[in-house]
């Protein structure tokens, strides 16, 4: 495997971790080498850094940029859209959104950096939300707008790139939340607005294609974000806005207990942002979103 090695400060303009550390050779600067063998200066493991540039002298066995990346654009301008990833398939979901309304569906594919046009969905819609239900291999569009308020979901399947009509959610709204919880093999569409600020929950089962009136969320809200933790078998709902106030609140709810428990506030006050749950650092991020501005912050939470 290619090693680098450098003897003073180095810069890297472009990695590739396939084969190796891969380096541009002509943009590296001067007692910088690419080598098979580490040499006399010490291996310093892997450098971790959040942008290429500038680093200290040392050989390194790899190097991570952490951080964001821009990847390749999405090839339908839109928002208010709703998105899940299909562990089944290993693609993400671009669904419905604000440029109509439309009910385009495009999905992206980390191996190739691409994405492709699929089916589209059968309603037409924004303020949706998205969930991917590994039990069934479906990833269910929830509720949303077209001009007039939406119960309507609808399940997409990779295997016959179709859409499906399923049971209707019980309640009608838009701008909800929706996680999908694999310890109890069910579907929670959280909070959102039909002329009132809901704390209104519902829970599908694919099994019985039935949508059941659960515990309502302690706060009431809209334009809110939700991740289900399967380390803790908690559905979180997170932040949002209540009608008067942008929130910083946290909720969590438990399957096995049908209830709701406040968890430690956010950082920061927003709303239409949005959340998702890493099981391989257990923790929950919630990304962007906008009160006073519109943001870049992403925060981390640990059970």
């Amino acid at each position: 495997m290619a090693q680098l090695r450098s003897l003073n400060a180095m810069t890297i303009p472009s990695i590739k971790n396939t084969a190796g550390v891969i380096v541009d050779p002509t943009k590296v600067l001067s007692g910088t080498v690419i080598s098979g063998i580490a040499g006399t200066v010490p291996n310093q493991g892997t450098l971790y850094a959040t942008t290429p540039g500038v680093y200290p002298a040392g050989y390194y066995s790899g190097i991570h940029f952490s951080g964001w990346t821009t990847i390749a654009s999405d090839t339908t301008p839109r928002c208010e859209l709703a998105a899940a990833y299909d562990s089944s398939a290993n693609l993400t979901y671009a669904i419905d959104g604000a440029n109509g309304p439309i009910a385009t569906v495009t999905a992206y594919s980390h191996s190739s950096n691409s994405w492709t046009a699929i089916a589209s969905d059968t309603t037409a819609r924004d303020a949706l939300a998205a969930a991917y239900d590994s039990s069934a291999n479906l990833t269910y569009a929830i509720d949303g707008g077209n001009g007039s308020l939406l119960a309507t979901v609808t399940a997409y399947s990779h295997s016959s790139n179709s859409w499906t009509a399923m049971m209707n959610d019980t309640t009608t709204r838009y701008f909800l939340a929706a996680a999908y919880d694999s310890s109890a093999s069910l579907t929670y569409a959280i909070d959102g607005y039909n002329g009132s600020t809901l704390a209104t929950v519902t829970a599908y089962s694919h099994s019985s294609n039935s949508w059941t009136a659960i515990a309502s969320d302690t706060t009431a809200r809209w334009c809110l974000a939700a991740a289900y933790d399967s380390s803790a078998n908690l559905t979180y709902a997170i932040d949002g806005y209540n009608s008067s106030s942008y929130l910083a609140t946290v909720t969590a709810y438990s399957h096995s207990s049908n209830s709701w428990t406040a968890m430690t506030n956010e950082n920061m006050i927003r709303c239409e942002l949005a959340a998702a749950y890493d099981s391989s650092a257990n923790l929950t991020y919630a990304i962007d979103g906008a009160s006073s501005g519109i943001y870049t912050l992403v925060t981390a939470y640990l059970h």
